[in-house]
């Protein structure tokens, strides 16, 4: 999948999202903040590199264990997830370096627009995201199949440290330069690994994902 057109950046649902990361939550925002974040989204997009690798597999999920690509996965959050899933992505996307180049940039010159472009990068990491779950769905074998919600390690006790696994799996390194620091944490730092299950039945799982994260305090929880 190439990098989407910077329009695919632009729109109302997606100005709706960069307010909510940025805490507006029932509060309109002024025209100051609404025109900062176009103006962010727009230098932004010009300098994203946006990349991404996926893989299905066959999945199996019992009690608190899911087998999924020869890695079998301790997690009862993620059994949970899938079970009556047959099938299962693994993906992986970033926004690159370039994404990473300025936010140091805004964070050096203007913090409010370094806020600012944090929830931008955020709000683009994540369409992105949903745009490579679709373009998946499509893939041979998946025909007539469900996707779940994506679910990524950190999410509930889903190990943040099968980050490594998942890179393996999909080579990522070497297939959109991701890589990984001793302590987990992905490089580009505006990139996302995540499970996406598919089955027969449709399955309302958005809205749980962030009722269950033990995260209670993640700034873009969802107001349940």
């Amino acid at each position: 999948m190439e990098t989407p057109e910077s329009d695919f950046f632009q729109d109302e649902i997606f100005q709706n999202e960069v307010l909510r990361y940025l805490g507006y939550r029932g509060v309109k925002a002024d025209e100051r903040i609404v025109s900062q974040i176009t103006l962010t989204a727009r230098e932004l997009a010009a300098d994203v590199n946006a990349k991404n690798i996926f893989g299905i597999w066959d999945c199996k999920a019992g009690l608190g264990t899911v087998t999924l690509g020869g890695i079998n996965i301790k997690s009862r959050d993620l059994a949970r997830h899938l079970r009556g899933c047959g099938r299962a992505v693994l993906l992986a996307a970033t926004l690159g370096t370039g994404a990473d180049t300025l936010l140091r940039r805004y964070s050096a010159l203007d913090m409010e627009k370094a806020l600012v472009a944090q929830a931008v990068c955020t709000a683009m990491i994540e369409r992105y995201c949903n745009a490579v779950v679709c373009e998946a769905a499509r893939s041979p074998g998946l025909d007539g199949l469900y996707p779940t919600a994506r679910f990524s390690p950190g999410y509930g006790d889903f190990d943040i440290s099968l980050q490594k696994d998942m890179l393996r799996l999909l080579d990522c390194e070497k297939r959109i330069a991701l890589t990984l620091t001793d302590g987990y944490m992905l490089i580009p730092s505006k990139s996302v690994t995540a499970v996406v299950g598919f089955g027969k039945k449709k399955k309302d799982d958005d809205e749980k994902n962030c009722a269950r994260c033990l995260n209670t305090r993640c700034v873009y929880r969802k107001v349940m």
